[in-house]
Parts: C-alpha cells; structure tokens; sequence
C-alpha cells in the first residue's frame, strides 16, 4: 500500500507512532498462541480494538474519518517496525 493515497505525512506519522504505543503496551508481540483462523484469538480480538480506538483517536485529532485501508495497513507496518524488519522505503516518509 502507499498509504500516500489516503494519508499526509503527518497523518501517517500520527498513526504508526499510535499503533506502535498501543502495542508495546499491550505486549502484542509477546503473544504466544497458535495461529487462528475464528477471528477469536487473543491478537484478533486486540487488532480489532486498537483498529477502533485508533478511528476514534484519528477522528479527534484530525476531525474527519481514517481510511479503513489505511488503519489496517498502519497497524501491520507498526508490527514491522517493532519487529526490526525493513519496510519497503516508499511507504515511509521522508522526514529530512
């Protein structure tokens, strides 16, 4: 995705900045359950509200509706970027 279609930077920043928060607190990657196919894993279910809180948190700051995609999308570069691995370079903005 080139969250450019639906974000600016600062947009962009405010949301991988808010996933990345909202997972180190919630210990995301320190899950340890077999992969789900229900939806009704302890990751699915947590996905799922940081998906809504982050809507909610995006709608006060910038006073109109994230793109769903781009939630999605965001909430998985935030895992990536925890994780250490590289993210394709496009997708980042360039802040310099």
């Amino acid at each position: 995705m080139d969250w450019r279609q639906w974000l600016d930077v600062k947009q962009f920043e405010f949301l991988l900045q808010w996933f990345m928060r909202r997972q180190r607190e919630l210990k995301l990657a320190e899950l340890n359950e077999p992969l789900s196919y229900d939806g009704f894993s302890q990751y699915d279910i947590a996905c799922q509200q940081m998906l809504k809180d982050a809507a909610v948190a995006y709608l006060e700051k910038f006073s109109e509706p994230a793109p769903p995609i781009a939630l999605t999308n965001v909430l998985h570069l935030a895992e990536l970027e925890l994780a250490g691995r590289p993210t394709n370079r496009k997708n980042k903005p360039n802040l310099h």
